[in-house]
């Protein structure tokens, strides 16, 4: 006999074949599968667009009760919610429909008569940006009416505009009504899709609608899918961000996240607010590689599924991601032409460049100045950058740029200044300096950022110019005066050498006992290794970023470093080994990637620690 645990996984396995196995498995291009999908009646436009009406009532997305069966015969609960569920975030994501299933059923006893589903309005569909239907819907379980009293009441002071062809298709609403109405026969629904320009405005002026309607025989459902696009490691710190948005319950930050409808969770968490249900409780966190059992998949969906009850929210985790140096002349621009970053990063950006938010900060080393000319120079190797490339550091998510390393005042003061003003003209940040230390080459980063509280970021350059430490140490306990986390990015070590000298590990137990909260180290042009000191991480070469270094293997590879920050300390370490092939960067897979990860775990000093799937945790 198939044990429970197998055939939940040979389910979700045949239910991903049926629809590609992808980064997004029930997307809006489900197509009929013969035998597993038989009811389903479906035709598409040429963009993609579903446009299928079946008869008075909307279609389910799967109408197949055998399938919604196993869902609940085979229910995950990780974890239990306790008090009265307010409010809830789910996936349309069917790959965890064990867990929406698990949802549905620890939330049985609320028997609401309204279930208001909010969802993204996925192909941008019509010229509402909300929209609703009065239709019922279809489901393998039968009828599930629709509440047309107070949909109404919101149409007619405009919050929503009653669009039933743009409705019909939408899976964000669609693959869960059959869970709603097996689960609560009697319970009516209110569907609501957004599109991604709803206004603040709109949102707000909808939030307190509901508010007022909606008593306790009610529940509002954000039906989002997390992370997109990416492998497991980048999901899961994109996640990381998202947790911590709902847990906060910080709205602002919602822009930032990356996941299918921002809106709905602002929608959520607005609707929370008002409501006073603002406890996040935290039901399940998967990944559709991790459902899957494979860890190698190239493009992963991620699901949050939580509900919110009475009480105040917590935390105010903050995540950052660093690369290593950034040199954008000599053969990267011939490289990339007229393309410009496009090229650089068009294998790692992954769809709609998810792979570049989805976190708080996004920082880099620059390794030249901007300059709208060469200028002549005695200096052996001396980089110009395009003022014209600035912009698109911008469009790519890039909020902040170290200018402490050996190569800022290659086109002279005049041009340090010229590059201050570029990156400010584009709103971006930058911090350190070539040749000096102090306070004010802190980059002081908070309310401006959208943060939650301060970070304290220092750059400093120890390569061509002895360190003042004096000065650093000023600059240090100045940072921590203002900020509970300060981050010493430092430019050091020897060129092509693999592991760190004693001089710089030295140098990084200096940072530490001085307080800071984690050092980013490069110039070396190669990865060195990690250290754990007094639980802190150093990081004592990122590699190269973008660089023509062509001429062996490790000048050609590299690490993104994600961290997540709790309680004044690092709580979550992410690394993503990447690889450049004529400048143009990727993700390692496979066997590359596990080789790197055997070499990391093993050259690095982790003490207990051990990275899995990328990470390690350093909450204890």
């Amino acid at each position: 006999m198939i044990n429970k645990t197998k055939a939940v996984i040979f389910t979700t396995f045949v239910l991903a074949l049926a629809v590609g196995i992808g980064g997004y498995f029930f997307g809006p291009r489900l197509t009929n599968h013969e035998g597993l999908l038989p009811n389903i009646v479906e035709a598409q436009n040429g963009d993609g667009n579903t446009t299928n009406v079946v008869g008075t009532n909307h279609a389910p997305y799967v109408d197949d009760a055998g399938l919604y069966n196993e869902f609940f015969d085979f229910a995950k609960k990780p974890n239990a919610l306790e008090g009265e569920i307010i409010s809830g975030v789910v996936p349309h994501h069917l790959v965890a429909g064990h867990y929406v299933a698990g949802f549905f059923d620890s939330v049985k006893s609320l028997d609401p008569e309204v279930v208001v589903v909010v969802g993204p309005n996925h192909g941008q569909r019509g010229g509402d940006n909300i929209v609703s239907s009065y239709l019922n819907w279809n489901t393998p379980y039968g009828e599930l009416k629709t509440e047309t009293k107070l949909l109404t009441k919101l149409e007619k002071d405009g919050l929503v505009k009653i669009k039933p062809e743009i409705m019909e298709g939408e899976h964000s609403v669609s693959s869960l009504v059959p869970f709603i109405k097996k689960i609560w026969k009697d319970a009516k629904v209110v569907p609501v899709i957004l599109k991604n320009n709803a206004t603040a405005e709109d949102l707000e002026k909808l939030a307190i609608r509901l508010k007022d309607e909606l008593g306790k025989d009610s529940l509002l459902l954000a039906s989002v899918d997390f992370s997109h696009y990416l492998t497991l490691e980048p999901a899961n710190f994109h996640d990381e961000l998202s947790l911590a948005v709902l847990n906060s319950g910080d709205i602002p930050r919602v822009r930032k996240l990356e996941v299918d409808s921002p809106n709905s969770l602002y929608l959520l968490l607005r609707y929370n607010e008002l409501k006073g249900s603002k406890k996040f409780q935290l039901f399940s966190h998967t990944n559709s590689a991790t459902i899957l059992q494979n860890r190698n998949l190239k493009e992963t969906t991620s699901h949050v599924i939580a509900g919110f009850s009475s009480g105040e929210p917590a935390g105010k985790d903050l995540t950052i991601q660093f690369f290593g140096d950034m040199m954008l002349e000599r053969n990267v621009a011939k490289a990339m032409g007229t393309k410009g970053l496009d090229y650089l990063f068009d294998k790692l950006k992954a769809q709609e460049n998810r792979f570049f938010y989805g976190m708080d900060l996004l920082v880099a080393n620059l390794e030249g100045p901007f300059a709208p000319a060469r200028v002549p120079t005695t200096k052996s190797i001396a980089f110009r950058f395009d003022p014209k490339l600035a912009p698109a550091l911008a469009k790519y998510g890039f909020h902040g740029f170290s200018l402490a390393n050996n190569h800022t005042v290659d086109m002279g003061w005049a041009n340090v200044d010229y590059t201050k003003k570029v990156l400010k003209d584009n709103k971006l940040k930058f911090f350190g300096d070539q040749l000096r230390e102090g306070t004010e080459y802190t980059w002081i980063a908070g309310e401006e950022m959208g943060l939650p509280e301060k970070v304290a970021i220092i750059g400093v350059n120890n390569t061509d110019h002895a360190l003042k430490m004096a000065k650093v140490k000023e600059a240090i306990v100045e940072a921590k005066k203002q900020a509970r986390y300060v981050i010493v990015n430092v430019h050091w070590g020897v060129e092509y050498k693999r592991n760190s000298r004693k001089a710089e590990q030295d140098l990084a137990h200096w940072f530490v006992d001085q307080g800071v909260t984690a050092v980013i180290g490069g110039h070396p042009h190669v990865v060195q290794e990690m250290e754990i000191y007094k639980g802190t991480p150093i990081f004592y070469s990122l590699g190269n970023f973008i660089f023509d270094q062509y001429f062996s293997t490790d000048t050609q590879e590299g690490i993104s470093v994600g961290l997540t920050l709790n309680n004044g300390k690092v709580k979550d370490v992410y690394v993503f080994p990447f690889y450049g092939v004529k400048s143009q960067v990727q993700l390692m897979e496979g066997e590359r990637k596990a080789k790197f990860f055997d070499w990391w775990n093993k050259n690095g000093r982790l003490g207990d620690n051990k990275f899995s799937d990328g990470k390690i945790s350093l909450e204890n």
